[in-house]
């Protein structure tokens, strides 16, 4: 209830519209207001987002901080952080950068090997 209904949303699949009117139908009131640790101006990073091409090399004609909304130079960012990203056109950057979620985490290699004419596909034991 602190949190105000802005943020009163399905806690499984967020959705705020269906999940908020099943609440109120069943009596569960929620205020129209902001949360009340938030202030106006409490978090203005958190509406910016990252817009320049990370790339070691940036082929990019209208350089790094041109973005398109598709194609080549589309900004492509990380998935862990958000706080990375290369111009699709720049880099194979992977959907997480390792600098950010780790070593391994973005290309993955198959644990999956043919077995041959007829055997199908099995899982690697472990050794």
């Amino acid at each position: 209830v602190c949190a105000g209904i802005f943020c009163f949303v399905c806690p499984l699949c967020r959705d705020r519209e269906g999940f908020q009117t099943e609440m109120f139908m069943m009596g569960i009131r929620v205020p129209a207001r902001l949360p009340l640790w938030e202030g106006k101006h409490t978090y203005p990073a958190m509406n910016r987002r990252h817009s320049r091409c990370d790339a070691s090399e940036c082929v990019c004609p209208g350089g790094r901080e041109q973005a398109e909304n598709e194609g080549p130079w589309q900004l492509l960012l990380c998935c862990s952080c958000a706080a990375k990203g290369t111009h699709r056109f720049c880099s194979s950057l992977e959907r997480t950068a390792s600098s950010c979620a780790g070593p391994a985490t973005g290309k993955r290699q198959s644990t999956w090997v043919p077995l041959g004419r007829g055997r199908g596909w099995q899982g690697l034991a472990a050794s």
